[in-house]
């Protein structure tokens, strides 16, 4: 990642999530980690349990970039069995209980009695169905700051609206769910999906392209909603228009066709 200022500024306090953490589905040797200029930089653990990198440059300055490269072992099929927090049951900034979201959340409930679904992963993946369907994924209609409900009201968007709005109705169906942000395998930006809690902790799904997560998807950090996991966040001093220019490559490295484990790189 690259942002240009068109006018030099200081003062320029970051926090950036650009680092996939350690799990039981993922294992991540780190090759580079370069963040400038920076006076300091410190790993953290935010109040999510997602890696974070923290700092600061004081000095002025025009370029502000990251660069982040390493492998990841990731294990098809491995949730993650943290014990649930109540606070992914309710609604938050971006995923309120609108009249668009339990409108909607209300036809998942009918289509699961339909079909005598259940389980929390199979009502979800239902929801998920349904969204994908009725959903279009459009660039450029939608902004950061859009909610769950403007964004089903619009009818289109992209992979954060997709996710927002199936963390709301999961939530508003009782389920609880959080909102992650990450790398998907191919070039181009960060990625945004969901993760349930079902039976056996917590399960990934891609509203955005109607999958499960498998071991093409590398995680970086998880949430409420965006607003708690950005990939990359800061405050500065100085008058200047920002320019950001990300660049995502994810690719597999190898597989053992006798194991569950997969590596993947990513940049």
């Amino acid at each position: 990642m690259e942002l240009k200022f068109s006018s030099p500024v200081n003062r320029h306090y970051f926090a950036l999530r650009c680092v996939p953490g350690d799990s039981l589905r993922q294992k991540v040797c780190l090759e580079e980690c370069l963040v400038e200029p920076a006076d300091y930089l410190r790993e953290v653990k935010d109040g999510f349990g997602n890696s974070k990198l923290t700092g600061c440059c004081g000095l002025p300055h025009d370029v502000f970039r990251y660069r982040i490269r390493g492998l990841a072992q990731v294990e098809n099929g491995t949730g993650d069995r943290t014990p649930l927090h109540p606070i992914y049951r309710y609604p938050s900034k971006y995923t309120a209980f609108e009249p668009e979201v339990a409108a909607f959340g209300r036809e998942v409930l009918e289509e699961c009695a339909k079909r005598g679904l259940s389980g929390a992963v199979e009502r979800a993946v239902c929801a998920m169905n349904m969204l994908y369907e009725r959903f279009d994924y459009v660039p450029g209609t939608t902004h950061i700051w859009t909610t769950a409900a403007q964004a089903l009201a619009l009818g289109k968007g992209v992979c954060q609206d997709y996710a927002h709005i199936m963390t709301a109705v999961l939530r508003y169906m009782g389920i609880p769910a959080r909102y992650v942000n990450g790398l998907m395998i191919g070039e181009g930006y960060t990625h945004a999906w969901v993760e349930v809690y079902g039976e056996n902790g917590w399960y990934g799904l891609d509203p955005t392209n109607n999958l499960h997560i498998d071991d093409y998807y590398i995680k970086l950090a998880h949430g409420r909603d965006y607003g708690d996991c950005p990939v990359d966040k800061g405050i500065f001093w100085g008058n200047a228009a920002q320019e950001q220019e990300i660049y995502v490559n994810v690719e597999e490295v190898g597989y053992d066709p006798d194991s569950s484990i997969s590596g993947t790189a990513g940049r």
